[in-house]
């Protein structure tokens, strides 16, 4: 019987390749989509690939090559004009690559076009990994990397099997199960290469040679080193992690948790107001590179002019996720006595009087730690003659003067500053910030401040509603008004803790900007105008589910950040080097030859022995295999024989359940043969089975004849051109003698030649 079933006939390679293909192609594309937070590039690429895999893809009707070329012109013009507007960068560059995939869809003639098309799925994936390295992203590589594996098999398949005489075949069983094993095995082989070579590669080499194509990750935040009010967008509500920060005390113990008060990290300070907008002052305008030093790893950095630097109160343990190349904050607290730099050297450049450190070169997650002084827990000290310092030149409108001198007074303190003790200034400044806290809401709804007007005095006497930037612009011009310097502060507030990792996590949404007032020479306090309740409610997220769910995966990602991202050349050197830890590979690996040198002839005796023990063992396992392999050969017969009944008859079978009559007809033969001592394997058809055991099988009568009828009756039921189902009660009744002869029919005795592998019936 050659003919074979439509229904048991396999998929074709080359309609599981494109299956494969079309599988890769949409896990590409939501890769770089969540990498680049870009739904309307996953929106349109998945649109186009639909498009084309209906219409001319899967009816195999390419289009004509004239409107190939009209297209292919077209997309060209349209990545140039993309990349001149936003640059030739990763974005650009996956755009042109997606508009190329979807016209060489409807070109696909031959393999080669097939592969093309793998060609660039893969470049889509790579711009993916370039563009971002959180946790999502590393999970869809690895998955879309699977994925493009299997097509690429598939395609092999289909690239030699169509330019084959036979033209394009059918993937069996057996063909799908060789695909998956081989797939098994290249997948263990890439992994265990690709880790070795993370580890024996730090993550930071090559990153000078791509550029922004090779930057480890975008450094997008909230955090803006300016200010300028009535401008959207400055404030961001991502929920992203930017930072995780833990605080310890003096004794090391962590001191963080849930309800503590909210932290202030400061990133850049802006003393320069103009027309709604604060800029760093001209002495701050100076290029940080020119101050910029290289310092080594776990150094320590203190200011000048502070006689004992053990005196701090919190050390905040700080992570940086992730840093772009060039110039960065370093976020910190205000007043650090000490900056200690991590496990990498970082060149940096810093200014203790202002609180403001700047991290310069390549990119990537940064780990430093600061000691600070609370100012919430030290007395203010006054001199014998307190003076203040100079305010920095503003022009501040006369209503916001008038404002916060009325504020001022009504509090019962002098407005002004010619007259007012310096001791008062404190206060002054509190009741500026309490009514803005009382007499203003908070919104993060940005509107354009109209033309001619000052954006603080429009605030203040016609919005009345703003986010914290507006706030903060208020609260320093009327602190100036009443003659109490002040500055603007851009940076992060800090409260939301996650119980999972012991640790902060700050986000883009923390974002935030507030003020620091000088309320006695040199001694600067945080005041910040925004409402808190307000404030919590849009920015910390409320306790759910899907918080916990959400603080889970912060957890998952930190780690991913710390040793996947982190990897660096320390981490190397600590993996495989011979580090102070002593937990190298290279360390050990030392260690086991010196053990080796030092005790060789008692190491060489136990050898010896463990290996005579071995080669006894499996020799006298091998002798008596030999002997009894009849026993044996019986014994696994009779296993497999039980775990074939058990599975049909508890676990069942979908073959046992689309065809119980072919089932029932298999079995109940395979059973008979094995009981007389001819079974038959698995790669020989049934009838040719028969006929070369026809002799003993004659010889057992009504059995032979029996198991004659039963197989005419399978095949024709299985393979016969026919519908009608088959004689039930005749079924029933060979089904009947045959089980009833596996009980009476004696092994049949045969030396019938094996059948040649391959045999056809």
């Amino acid at each position: 019987m050659n003919r074979v079933s439509p229904r048991k006939r396999g998929d074709s390679t080359q309609r599981a390749f494109r299956r494969a293909m079309l599988m890769s192609m949409i896990g590409s594309v939501t890769a770089f989509s969540v990498a680049d937070i870009n739904p309307v590039f996953f929106v349109v690429t998945i649109l186009g690939i639909t498009a084309a895999w209906l219409f001319s893809v899967r009816p195999a009707n390419p289009a004509p090559r004239l409107a190939i070329n009209t297209i292919l012109l077209l997309v060209v013009v349209i990545a140039g004009l993309e990349m001149f507007r936003v640059g030739v960068g990763v974005s650009a560059f996956a755009v042109f690559v997606a508009l190329l995939l979807v016209v060489k869809l409807l070109d696909l003639r031959t393999p080669r076009d097939d592969g093309q098309i793998l060609v660039l799925t893969v470049s889509i994936l790579i711009a993916a990994v370039l563009t971002s390295n959180n946790f999502i992203t590393g999970l869809l590589m690895l998955i879309v990397s699977v994925l493009i594996m299997r097509a690429v098999v598939l395609y092999q398949l289909h690239a030699v099997l169509g330019m084959s005489a036979r033209g394009d075949d059918a993937l069996n069983p057996r063909a799908k199960i060789d695909i998956r094993s081989m797939l098994f095995a290249t997948a263990f082989a890439c992994a265990l290469i690709g880790g070795l070579v993370f580890i024996i590669l730090p993550r930071n080499v090559g990153s000078q040679a791509f550029g922004q194509w090779g930057s480890v990750g975008r450094s997008v935040s909230g955090f803006s080193d300016e200010v300028e009010l009535g401008r959207p967008g400055l404030i961001s509500s991502s929920s992203k992690p930017v930072l995780d920060l833990t605080i310890t005390d003096r004794n090391g113990l962590n001191i963080g948790g849930e309800g503590q008060p909210p932290v202030y990290l400061r990133g850049a300070v802006l003393e320069d107001y103009d027309s709604g907008r604060w800029d760093r002052s001209s002495i701050m305008r100076v290029p940080f590179t020119e101050r910029i030093r290289l310092y080594a790893a776990n150094s320590s950095l203190k200011p000048r002019g502070i006689a004992n630097h053990s005196d701090w109160d919190q050390q905040f343990n700080i992570t940086l996720r992730g840093s772009g190349n060039g110039p960065t904050y370093l976020f910190s607290p205000w007043q650090t006595v000490e900056f200690r730099i991590g496990d990498r050297p970082m060149r940096m450049g810093m200014d203790f009087a202002r609180g403001l450190f700047l991290k310069d070169g390549m990119g990537g997650s940064v780990e430093y730690a600061v000691r600070s002084i609370n100012p919430e827990f030290r007395d203010i000290v006054f001199d014998e003659d307190p003076q203040r310092s100079l305010i920095t030149p503003t022009d501040i409108e006369p209503e916001i003067t008038a404002l916060a001198r009325d504020v001022v007074a009504d509090g019962g303190i002098d407005p002004d500053p010619q007259t007012r003790p310096i001791e008062d200034d404190a206060a002054a400044v509190r009741l500026i910030e309490t009514h803005l806290r009382t007499q203003y809401s908070y919104t993060l709804d940005a509107q354009p401040v109209p033309p001619g007007e000052d954006a603080t005095k429009w605030f203040l006497f016609e919005r009345r509603t703003g986010h914290c930037e507006y706030y903060a612009s208020a609260l320093a011009l009327m602190a100036r008004s009443v003659g109490v310097p002040a500055r603007v502060i851009t940076g992060y507030i800090v409260s939301d803790f996650n119980p999972v990792t012991d640790q902060y996590v700050v986000r883009e949404s923390n974002a935030h900007a507030w003020i620091e007032a000088e309320i006695a020479p040199g001694q600067w306090q945080t005041y910040d105008g925004t409402p808190p309740g307000d404030f919590h409610s849009i920015h910390v997220p409320q306790p759910s589910l899907m918080r916990t769910i959400s603080k889970m995966y912060e957890s998952i990602e930190f780690i991913w950040v710390r040793s996947v991202v982190g990897y660096d050349a320390n981490a190397r050197e600590q993996i495989v080097g011979s580090g102070p830890s002593g937990m190298g590979l290279t360390r050990l690996g030392d260690r086991l030859l010196n053990r080796i040198a030092a005790g060789r002839a008692k190491l060489v005796t136990r050898a010896a022995m463990v290996a005579g023990l071995v080669f006894a063992g499996s020799l006298f396992v091998g002798i008596v295999v030999l002997k009894y392999q009849s026993i044996f050969a019986a014994v696994l017969r009779w296993w497999a024989m039980l775990v074939r009944r058990f599975r049909d008859r508890f676990l069942g079978s979908s073959k046992a359940r689309t065809d119980p009559i072919g089932t029932q007809l298999e079995t109940v033969i395979s059973r008979c043969l094995d009981r007389l001592g001819v079974p038959k394997p698995d790669w020989l058809p049934l009838k040719a089975h028969l006929r070369h055991h026809q002799p003993a099988l004659a010889a057992s009568g009504e059995v032979g004849e029996s198991l004659s009828q039963a197989a005419d009756l399978l095949y024709a039921h299985r393979f016969g051109s026919g519908t009608a189902e088959p004689d039930r009660r005749r079924v029933a009744e060979l089904v009947t003698a045959l089980r009833r002869s596996e009980k009476q029919a004696p092994p049949a005795q045969t030396d019938a030649p094996k059948p040649p592998r391959g045999g056809r019936s």
